[in-house]
């Protein structure tokens, strides 16, 4: 079953340079070069589920309602955002060419601000 689990499981650092310390920002030309090669992973291991880590990565995904900018044959879609505990998180999909769906969830960075129990909670809720 571990085996299984683990080699179902992808980690990708969507910047794609190093940063010089903690708790340091990408630049927008940074995030917005860092597209290509995450819709290559995407297109590559056809994911059903990702789930961003911080906020500040979530604001600069490609493709979203908050980003003007428009990805050629890949669409944004909003879902109704996940309630657990009162807190409201933001979630959507990729639909990718071909129609599939590539469902998205932002959770607190685990470095800051993240408690376990609760994310457990969302996650569970947004892989259902």
């Amino acid at each position: 079953m571990r085996l299984k689990i683990w080699n179902s499981v992808i980690f990708f650092n969507y910047l794609q340079v190093a940063m010089g310390g903690p708790r340091e920002a990408g630049t927008a030309e940074q995030y917005h070069q860092a597209g290509k090669a995450f819709f290559e992973v995407i297109e590559k291991y056809q994911p059903e589920y990702i789930i961003v880590w911080g906020k500040r990565l979530w604001n600069n995904l490609p493709g979203g309602h908050w980003r003007q900018e428009q990805v050629s044959d890949v669409h944004w879609v909003d879902c109704n955002d996940i309630e657990v505990e009162g807190t409201w998180v933001p979630n959507g999909f990729y639909m990718m060419p071909g129609g599939k769906h590539v469902k998205v969830l932002v959770v607190n960075h685990p470095s800051v601000g993240y408690s376990w129990d609760y994310w457990y909670k969302v996650i569970q809720k947004f892989l259902r």
